[in-house]
């Protein structure tokens, strides 16, 4: 691959490939395959995803302070051949617990490590940064196309275990993509000189706030995500195949979405886009809760594919946007405040699921999500107040 674009494409996404045949399937590896309570899937995700919010704040800051991020990208991506082997051969929840505290943490933080990485690359080559997330997140979205369609045929057709090996091999694919395909990124004067302090920039509050806006976000699609196999296997009886076929559907809708999100975002703005994709979204949650017809739930995709688009398109960029001399800690950032959305969201979904049924967290998701979009509006205003800083960062 002569192209760094095109490692970077490839990287990213067979990396959200890697993830998305472990990820969809959890839930019902836990509660149909180990056999687990519903309100446990909670404890589980709560100390893993502690876990790696710790961990990838930590391993993005050492880039930087001037440590190698392509380094750092081989030694995550080692971090998910071993998840997957780990999940592979779990008997028990003890187990997976065990995989989940201690290793899926730094596999985890490849995801922030190479996020630093394209962002690293559009500012070292003059590329706009908001057009070329897009379309490297764009490249999540085309492997989650057929992901977790494959993660939920294995695991229909062939198990658990063969599925988690099938994603240890895709890691290691990447690892070798990496170490013989992509180049070291440059690192911007500022931060060259920040290696040499003791401490990093903090990070500005308008990052804390938006940080708690993706946190509501993701917690509502969470939500949304872990029921749905759920719903869709117990409540509806169907087969295991249509969660992943559901998930491919949303994805297929995405990639166009946020391909044009970077053009829609330059005449109407970042967040005002944003805004508008929350809509979609809590359209969506309604028309899947009044839902028991799998061809509307089919149609409803769209909703969601419009939202979630709209939603991971624009944020990595706006976040970075307000951290332009801590990139690093801002791409960590903004994938510990989707871990920690995630990590309530399906907290709330097992509490809820076990006393409510696996479709009452659908209304958590609208609520979640409705304040997630008050949250927007008023950071809008809140930046308009300060028009030397929108000028700025717009």
């Amino acid at each position: 691959m002569k192209s760094q674009t095109t490692v970077l494409f490839c990287t990213n996404g067979l990396t959200a490939l890697a993830f998305a045949l472990i990820l969809p399937v959890m839930t019902l590896y836990l509660v149909n395959g180990l056999n687990v309570e519903p309100g446990l899937i909670g404890v589980y995700t709560v100390i893993t995803s502690g876990m790696t919010v710790l961990f990838s704040q930590k391993i993005t800051g050492f880039i930087d302070k001037g440590v190698s991020a392509k380094l750092l990208v081989v030694l995550s991506l080692c971090g998910i051949v071993a998840a997957s082997a780990g999940f592979a051969l779990s008997r028990n929840f003890w187990h997976v617990l065990i995989v989940g505290c201690v290793i899926m943490p730094l596999a985890s933080s490849s995801i922030p490590v190479i996020l630093t990485i394209i962002r690293r690359y559009a500012d070292s080559t003059g590329k706009s940064s908001t057009k070329l997330n897009s379309q490297m997140r764009s490249s999540v979205s085309l492997l989650w196309v057929v992901g977790p369609p494959i993660a939920f045929f294995s695991v229909d057709r062939l198990g658990f275990r063969s599925n988690f090996y099938l994603s240890a091999f895709v890691a290691l694919m990447v690892i070798l993509l990496v170490l013989f395909q992509l180049k070291e990124p440059q690192a911007p004067t500022h931060d060259k000189d920040a290696a040499n302090k003791p401490k990093a920039p903090a990070l500005p509050k308008e990052v804390w706030f938006l940080g708690a806006i993706m946190l509501m976000a993701n917690m509502s699609n969470s939500i949304y995500v872990t029921s749905m196999p759920l719903f869709l296997t117990r409540d509806m009886g169907l087969s295991t195949a249509y969660p992943g076929m559901l998930l491919g559907m949303t994805a297929a809708v995405e990639i166009p979405v946020m391909l044009l999100a970077a053009s829609w975002s330059q005449k109407f703005g970042k967040l005002p886009m944003m805004r508008l994709g929350y809509v979609f979204g809590m359209l969506f949650y309604v028309g899947m809760f009044f839902t028991d017809h799998l061809v509307i739930c089919i149609a409803l995709q769209l909703l969601n594919g419009l939202f979630f688009g709209i939603f991971v398109g624009l944020g990595v960029t706006i976040m970075q946007d307000y951290a332009p001399k801590t990139i690093g800690k801002a791409s960590a950032f903004y994938t510990n405040s989707m871990l920690v959305g995630t990590m309530l969201g399906t907290s709330a979904m097992g509490v809820i699921s076990q006393y409510f049924g696996f479709k009452a967290p659908l209304v958590l998701s609208f609520v979640v999500l409705f304040l997630a979009m008050l949250g927007a509006w008023w950071f809008e205003r809140y930046t308009e107040r300060r028009p030397a800083f929108t000028e700025q960062h717009s």
